[in-house]
């Protein structure tokens, strides 16, 4: 233990520029305990790169190296990384609950020559995730002391400022970044929308406030060994909500939000947050505005039981819930598959009290990817939605959701040409060494080989009966050709068998070609479901001026001065040609239209 002691004092005095006994100062302030392993992983961990190899941190200040440190600084304001390093040092391994919280300090490193260490208390974060051996958690900054009410302000790129983020394991999926590419892809959705808030009555403006997340690859080190890739993620809060903090009427929910908790008369207050407000803004009128989203559907359904036509229907839902929100949701659910967006994991907010708005969240379980890592084929026939408000949605607006999805395909946004770069540059952003590295970390992650099954079994591809098939039971005898579904596969028995379950490790190997020709397949196959009408876009160069229109990177960033390269500009791909010296509005700007 001294010897690591010693070592550490050593890399902390070179690293960051530090007298040996300020170096001695921080180490007081951590606890190190002994390096829990995997049984049979020592020797593999041992031979990956550690956080100084990978960083290789010259002293901060050192005009050679570019490297700055904001350690002492409470703002913090940084380019958003193409990929970052982030060392936790005062535990070797990551909590295991949400009420399992740590003080630690953690280093981060942007790969720009930008280097801060902090405390930071750390704790799980996440709800099945957290099983996985590889766990998400939270990490909130500190400043003195490790109570929590003095915390840095942390701006990164075009995100809102903030003290606590999310690190994301996408432990079942390959690229350990899914969720991000879908997020990046529905703030493309939502681009040529007016922002919720605004839609929603309230007037503050905010160019930063995305009301759903974001995130870039990272690796994180505990006590300096390689623990995984990550994604480095903005939390759910106030600010990216743009919602004002006395308010009782700036309303967000999160957790099970579904017909038994809330959208059908009766509240489990229980079994869902109310995130904002907080505390003593929290009033019986937001709870009042809250129970009154739960009788939305008994009012609708009694106006229809009247006799009221579609005309006095649609108007009746639209004073009460957002319909670009709801129809954006629908149309993004429907093309990544969304697993698990429609009981749970998805936020609801009112700005009034009056009038809610959705937007997704939690999006481990897209692209075909279900809770277990199993791939689903793209022509699965996701069922419609219809929890909640999602209910007359599907009686009254079909023709909406055909229309938006025609729309979005018209304009590049849902193209393979639009979606699969942002997949290649996530994993091009994490790059093929940091994978090498991930799999050496952890082997077992179901994305990483295909199934070993017991004898008697093979998976099933004949999702088609999936729905129907009954789940497996161990006291059931199963002969040739039967089919059974357990842990989100469908499994066939090959032979008799009895008290022997399908698989010994249920896995599949997973890739970026798998991904690229699922998104392909998938439009194909909604342009079929959905009857879509898209016409190829017209190209060619106008030499016009935008108006005020918002310009959006791929990555789904708002971007105030675009430069050469390609954007989503009212709904549309576009190619800025040549960007001028100072943007004030577009002037200048010669835009291409593009496929």
């Amino acid at each position: 233990m001294r010897k690591m002691m010693f070592m550490q004092l050593m890399l902390l005095t070179v690293a960051l520029g530090l007298r040996a006994e300020e170096a001695d100062s921080l180490l007081a302030d951590t606890t190190h305990v002994d390096w829990y392993e995997t049984p049979g992983m020592t020797d593999k961990i041992a031979t990956l790169p550690t956080f100084r190899d990978m960083v290789e941190l010259r002293p901060p200040h050192d005009a050679t190296s570019g490297v700055a440190d904001y350690s002492e600084a409470t703002t913090i304001e940084i380019e958003e990384p193409w990929f970052a390093w982030v060392n936790i040092t005062g535990l070797t391994n990551l909590p295991a609950s949400k009420s399992d919280v740590r003080q630690v300090w953690v280093e981060v490193y942007d790969g720009y020559g930008a280097y801060f260490r902090k405390r930071a208390i750390v704790k799980g974060q996440g709800g099945w995730s957290l099983k996985f051996p590889k766990r998400n958690f939270s990490c909130q900054f500190c400043e003195g002391d490790w109570t929590g009410n003095a915390t840095p302000d942390i701006r990164i790129g075009n995100w809102v400022w903030q003290d606590e983020f999310h690190f994301k394991a996408f432990y079942t999926d390959f690229s350990r970044g899914l969720g991000e590419v879908g997020y990046k892809l529905f703030h493309q959705i939502v681009a040529d929308r007016a922002p919720y808030w605004e839609r929603g009555g309230y007037t503050a403006s905010s160019n930063r406030a995305r009301c759903l997340p974001d995130g870039f690859p990272c690796a994180v080190y505990l006590e300096g060994r390689f623990h995984g890739i990550y994604a480095w993620q903005l939390k759910k809060s106030r600010k990216n909500m743009n919602m004002a903090k006395t308010e009782p009427l700036h309303i967000h929910l999160d957790g099970e939000l579904n017909n038994k908790t809330l959208f059908r008369g009766s509240v489990a207050w229980s079994l869902f947050d109310i995130r904002h407000p907080k505390d003593a803004y929290c009033t019986d009128q937001t709870r009042e505005a809250i129970r009154q989203l739960s009788r939305y559907h008994a009012e609708l359904a009694a106006l229809e039981a009247s006799g009221a036509d579609s005309l006095a229907m649609t108007r009746a839902f639209e004073e009460r819930f957002d319909i670009a929100s709801l129809v954006d949701y629908d149309v993004f659910y429907q093309f990544v598959c969304n697993c698990d967006g429609s009981l749970k994991n998805w936020q609801w907010f009112t700005y009034d009290g009056r009038k809610w708005f959705v937007a997704p969240y939690d999006l481990d379980q897209t692209f075909g990817v279900n809770l277990y890592g199993v791939v689903r084929p793209a022509v699965w026939n996701h069922s419609p939605l219809v929890e909640g408000p999602f209910y007359w949605v599907e009686r009254y607006y079909k023709r909406e959701l055909r229309r938006r999805y025609a729309q979005l395909r018209s304009n590049g946004v849902l193209t393979t040409a639009n979606i699969l770069p942002l997949m290649r540059d996530w994993c091009q952003r994490v790059g093929e060494d940091m994978y090498d590295q991930e799999r050496t970390r952890w082997p077992d992650s179901p994305c990483y080989a295909e199934a070993i099954c017991n004898t008697g079994w093979r998976p099933s591809t004949d999702w088609a009966k999936y729905a129907t098939s009954p789940d497996y039971n161990s006291s059931t005898t199963y002969h040739s050709g039967d089919l059974c579904k357990l842990e989100g596969r469908l499994w066939e028995a090959t032979q008799t068998v009895s008290g022997v379950r399908p698989y010994v490790r249920n896995s599949q190997l997973d890739s970026l070609q798998r991904w690229e020709g699922w998104v392909a397949n998938r439009l194909a196959y909604l342009d079929t479901q959905l009857r879509a009408n898209h016409p190829a876009l017209s190209v060619g160069t106008m030499a016009q001026t935008p108006t005020a229109s918002p310009f959006y990177n791929l990555a789904g960033q708002r971007v105030s001065r675009p430069r050469q390269g390609i954007y989503i500009h009212r709904g549309r791909k576009v190619v800025v040609r040549k960007a001028p010296a100072t943007f004030t509005g577009g002037r200048g700007v010669h835009v291409h239209d593009t496929n």
